[in-house]
């Protein structure tokens, strides 16, 4: 951080109100707090896209690319400890209002 730099992994997983958590998503190496945003809102955009057309999220470790607005497949990964993070029963659901999105 002394030279300016930065780096995050992000992960992301939406679901439907009627459905249970589905697998979530790595987004790694994002270098802007920007691009954190903006691969947020791509990523969550794409799960939406394929819950509502009834598939399913594969669980994977994905890369933004900023140029596109889109992520895209990194690798995948076959189960949660794959990706030594904590369980989602630590972490507080985030609801965000429709009014809210565009």
């Amino acid at each position: 951080m002394e030279k300016g730099n930065l780096r995050a992994d992000v992960n992301v997983r939406c679901a439907s109100p009627a459905t249970h958590w589905v697998r979530r998503c790595e987004i790694k190496n994002v270098n802007s707090i920007r691009f954190i945003g903006q691969a947020i809102e791509a990523e969550a955009r794409r799960q939406i896209a394929i819950i509502e057309d009834g598939g399913a999220i594969a669980q994977e470790t994905r890369l933004f690319d900023p140029t596109r607005g889109e992520t895209r497949s990194m690798r995948s990964k076959e189960e949660a400890h794959d990706y030594r993070y904590f369980s989602g029963s630590r972490s507080a659901a985030v609801g965000i209002r429709s009014g809210l999105c565009r």
